[in-house]
């Protein structure tokens, strides 16, 4: 039976949520001072900040999976909807290599590269763990094109992830696999978001969308969450009583990483909190739709605050010219203005994108083509 067409509000006040904090978060990563962060109430802060990426990362898997479920039979064959999704998702992969170029000068990089910035180069980032996950799940889709077989492959993927991740972060691969692969496998090349563990929240996010569309099919939306509520409270309890046992199956790894008791938990605490977002949805009014604009395009906010925070080879970010440095108010007051900034060129890209489609497509490959001339020919 398809599922109905209707856009579901509480995933994008999730992604908006996300945003908001992943902001925030970088901004006082970038910005305050070494004073603030020596401080007990910054690893506070940070802990609290160590589930804004699991939040993230679930809710681009709950997107994900319900424009997926939605239109299952237009994903399991290869259509212009698949053709579509396959070109932003490699699009998301250049953009991830692109923030982590050396040098904006393909003879500069030729030339003058070192083998630090080379690897630093091949980092895998947010943006890359999103688009290769999701690439690879809708070659699976295409595969095996039956729904129910797909949510069991997740949950399956979803386990083999979050129990290896210790293991594979303990070997040193780069004996055995190039550098670029190993990027996407553990930290060996300081990446910070590398498939094991990270994709294991995405797979979770497209298990909870699954689950949430068909149980809004079926008139048991609020019920699933009541139970979601309930089993993600038992998680997280399971997970912090594991994780003080005594003992260990695995070798030494970064606990706070890619511990399963951590993962677990912060799956748990994440999906506690969609839930919540939801029952919040049900019971306020939310006159202003800028937050579930900001949700929608919250991978190209992604990619603006980036900018703006850390800069890139084409622009020095904040964090060169202030950071760190700044008090905790004087830093909140740039996350104001930073924030103000990503509203206004936010609310006029979606602008564009509703009214002027065409012009938006135009512009992108203008952008684009601009960008690649200027790589490609500049001498330095």
């Amino acid at each position: 039976m398809p599922h109905s067409k209707q856009r579901y509000l509480f995933i994008d006040l999730l992604r908006f949520m996300a945003v908001f904090f992943m902001i925030q978060g970088h901004v006082f990563d970038a910005l305050l001072s070494r004073e603030v962060k020596s401080l007990s109430l910054y690893y506070i802060h940070d802990f609290f900040h160590g589930f804004i990426a699991p939040m993230f990362l679930f809710a681009s898997g709950v997107a994900f999976g319900v424009s997926t479920f939605k239109k299952w039979e237009e994903h399991i064959v290869v259509s212009r909807h698949v053709w579509k999704r396959v070109g932003k998702f490699l699009g998301l992969i250049a953009i991830g290599y692109a923030l982590h170029l050396p040098y904006f000068s393909l003879k500069k990089i030729l030339e003058e590269t070192t083998q630090k910035e080379f690897n630093a180069w091949l980092q895998v980032d947010a943006l890359q763990c999103i688009a290769v996950t999701l690439l690879l799940l809708q070659m699976v889709i295409l595969i095996v094109k039956d729904e129910k077989l797909f949510v069991r492959f997740l949950a399956v993927g979803a386990g083999l992830v979050i129990f290896l991740s210790p293991i594979l972060w303990s070997m040193h691969l780069t004996t055995v696999l190039p550098l670029w692969i190993v990027s996407y496998i553990n930290f060996e090349n300081n990446s910070w978001f590398s498939l094991f563990p990270w994709s294991a929240y995405i797979f979770s996010g497209i298990i909870f969308a699954s689950l949430f569309i068909n149980a809004k099919e079926h008139r048991h939306a609020m019920a699933l969450m009541q139970k979601n509520v309930a089993v993600s409270s038992a998680v997280i309890i399971v997970s912090i009583i594991a994780a003080m046992t005594p003992f260990s199956v695995y070798p030494a790894h970064d606990f706070w990483k890619v511990n399963p008791t951590v993962i677990f938990a912060r799956i748990g605490a994440v999906s506690m909190v969609t839930s919540s977002v939801f029952f919040a949805e049900h019971s306020v009014k939310i006159r202003s739709r800028l937050p579930q604009l900001m949700g929608r395009e919250s991978l190209f906010i992604y990619i603006i605050h980036l900018l703006i925070i850390y800069g890139s080879v084409m622009n020095n970010g904040l964090q060169f010219y202030f950071g760190p440095t700044l008090s905790v108010f004087q830093a909140l007051g740039v996350f104001a203005v930073i924030f103000g900034v990503i509203i206004s060129v936010t609310l006029m890209w979606n602008k564009i994108k509703l009214h002027y489609d065409r012009s938006a497509m135009a512009m992108r490959i203008l952008l684009v083509g601009i960008l690649f001339y200027e790589f490609i020919t500049r001498p330095w």
